[in-house]
This record gives C-alpha cells, sequence and structure tokens, in this order.
C-alpha cells in the first residue's frame, strides 16, 4: 500500500504542476466545487466566492478552454515569490535571474495567452490599477466582444512580445511602431497591463 511512501507518511505531494492538471481535469468533468478548492485561499477571501466561480464557468465551452488553457501553461509554469524566480524546463525546476524583461515580458505574455483563451478573469488581473477600478471580468469580456479593433490590438501585443521592452521608472513600454507601443506598469504585485495603442 504505502510501502513506497513510508517516509512521506501516505500523502501526496502537490506540485505546481498536478495542482494544475487537477485544476483543468476538475473544470473539464464539470466539478466546479473540486475547481474552486483548488483556487487561491487569498482570491477565495478577497471575492471570489463559489458562486462567482460557477458563474464564470457555468458553460462547457467556458470551462474547456480555460482546462487548456491551464494545461498548455502547465508545461512552462513559472513561479515567483520576492526576489527569486523559478521556471520548469524538461530536467525540472530551475531559478532565472532576475533579468530586465523578466516581469514585464512574463505579464504581457500571460495577459495576451488569456485573452485570446477567453479567460477574462485571468485577463483582468494582469491589468492595471486604474483599469481593474474601470472593469469587471464581465464588462472587460463584453468590451471585448464588442469593439471591431480589439483583436488587431491583441495581435498588436503579441508582436511586440518581440521587442525588448524600454524600462523607464515603474514603466515598460514595448513599442510596436507607428509611435505606439504596449504599457506595463510595476505595481506592488508586478507588472500590469496600462495600455495596448
Amino acid at each position: 500500500m504505502c510501502a513506497g511512501v513510508i517516509v512521506a507518511g501516505c500523502r501526496t505531494v502537490s506540485t505546481p504542476e498536478s495542482t494544475a492538471q487537477a485544476y483543468a481535469r476538475a473544470l473539464e468533468e464539470g466539478r466546479l466545487h473540486d475547481a474552486y478548492a483548488l483556487t487561491s485561499t487569498s482570491q477565495r477571501t478577497s471575492g471570489l466566492t463559489e458562486a462567482m466561480f460557477a458563474k464564470l464557468y457555468r458553460k462547457p465551452d467556458a470551462r474547456r478552454a480555460r482546462a487548456t488553457a491551464v494545461k498548455v501553461a502547465a508545461s512552462s509554469l513559472t513561479a515567483r515569490s520576492g526576489t527569486v524566480a523559478l521556471v520548469r524546463e524538461a530536467e525540472g525546476w530551475r531559478v532565472v535571474e532576475p533579468l530586465a524583461d523578466f516581469g514585464p515580458k512574463k505579464t504581457l505574455e500571460a495577459f495576451v495567452a488569456a485573452a485570446e483563451a477567453g479567460d477574462f478573469a485571468a485577463a483582468y488581473r494582469l491589468l492595471a490599477a486604474p483599469l481593474r477600478a474601470r472593469y469587471t471580468p464581465e464588462r472587460l469580456e463584453a468590451d471585448f466582444r464588442a469593439e471591431p479593433l480589439a483583436r488587431e490590438r491583441l495581435a498588436r501585443a503579441r508582436q511586440a512580445l518581440a521587442q525588448q521592452p524600454v524600462l523607464e521608472g515603474g514603466t515598460a513600454r514595448f513599442p510596436i511602431g507607428e509611435g505606439r507601443a504596449v504599457t506595463l506598469t510595476l505595481e506592488a504585485d508586478g507588472y500590469r497591463v496600462a495600455a495596448i495603442e
């Protein structure tokens, strides 16, 4: 039974990958209570109720899209706390040295991936504070779907990832030509998307 894991006390160790996979599986199978239980305690205690979560993923298409996005992202997870950042590679977890573009580039990648996958709750969390004050995830989704140029702006944001950001104080600007840029601002918990011109 537990002979192979006596030292571990027969408990399964939760890893980032196993948690992401369990979350995706629960969404795919429609087990929203189980998926919600795998969301962060800080989110659950700061406003993300189980009813809101259930409403967000009430449609099978929304659950499938989020599950797919989580599974894809699980293969290239990163972890960050304070001054330490780790990335999952084929050989296992590796430390990432704090290069100047790590924060804004990773944030912009995550924002673009979330918006492309239709995960507007995740995209909303990556917006700068002034935009989060104006939007909800639902309004962000509605505006995205109603705005004729939204997909074009998102494509420009994806193209911006090929550039190195210009860092000025607490701002990171990704030039995209014709005087336009994608702008991120540094907040207490990292860079957040402020504008896509």
